[in-house]
């Protein structure tokens, strides 16, 4: 059946022409074209054109997957390279770390999936490569050690350790200082001075209470009207007992010390 079609399809189509050339017959030229598309739409119900389309059909599916295979290969091949790095690109990217960076900018900057390890209490280990790149973070997820790769980590931790210190030395010299301002400061001062100093009277007791600034915490100076003695302490805001460490004892000073003057 479709070896006979495809004839009277061949036949038919070849009749448009002939009597178009050389008949000038509209009529037969009409009546070629309607036997081309019927013999033509037979065709298509044949079951040897059906085998055909479905081959076709077959064929096609085949070539579309491999072509899609071959894209994701492609597409992982670059995705592996994106994570391995040679061993010069990792040292180069680990030079601009920092001690103090946190666990997001390391890995911005390392561009690359580490070995991500973290213990119980929260300390992080990357490890980039096969050991080219070791770094430590602490429980804040800060930039605290690098064992390799990273040599300058542990000269600014040792660097910001000593600042550390030096600041808190710091910062306690002026704690004191401020301590004994507050404490050998005249009764008759802190009282003109409302708005600078809190007070509270509990018995024989003199809270007062003062911000000295500076970053420095709140400081609470108990003046013992029964025995004239002034201590200042950090305030503690938390718990029963406001006195936190103490930082200063002497006699209160009631009255400012007027000064003379001669004529």
């Amino acid at each position: 059946m479709g070896p006979l079609l495809s004839l009277l399809i061949v036949l038919s189509f070849g009749s448009i022409f002939y009597f178009w050339l050389k008949r000038h017959n509209k009529k037969l030229v009409i009546a070629s074209v309607i036997a081309t598309v019927v013999f033509t739409g037979l065709m298509t119900l044949t079951p040897e054109y059906k085998q055909e389309v479905t081959k076709e059909e077959r064929q096609e599916k085949a070539d579309n997957k491999k072509k899609t295979e071959k894209k994701k290969k492609a597409n992982s091949s670059k995705q592996d390279d994106k994570y391995v790095v040679s061993k010069e690109t990792l040292l180069s990217r680990a030079k601009k770390l920092k001690y103090g960076m946190s666990l997001n900018e390391v890995k911005s900057i390392m561009r690359v999936k580490p070995s991500e390890e973290e213990n119980d209490r929260g300390f992080i280990n990357l490890t980039y490569g096969k050991d080219i790149v070791d770094l430590g973070f602490d429980e804040n997820k800060r930039l605290t050690a690098a064992s390799t790769g990273a040599p300058q980590i542990q000269k600014q931790g040792e660097k910001a350790a000593q600042q550390k210190k030096k600041n808190a030395k710091s910062r306690e010299s002026s704690l004191k200082s401020s301590a004994q301002y507050f404490g050998t400061k005249s009764s008759e001062s802190i009282q003109n001075n409302p708005s600078a100093f809190k007070t509270t009277q509990d018995g024989d007791l003199l809270y007062i209470l003062w911000n000295p600034g500076d970053h420095l915490p709140l400081l609470l100076r108990v003046d013992d009207t029964s025995t004239n003695i002034t201590n200042v302490y950090i305030y503690n805001k938390h718990g029963d007992n406001p006195k936190g460490r103490h930082l200063y004892t002497g006699r209160t000073i009631v009255q400012k010390k007027r000064s003379i003057v001669y004529y």
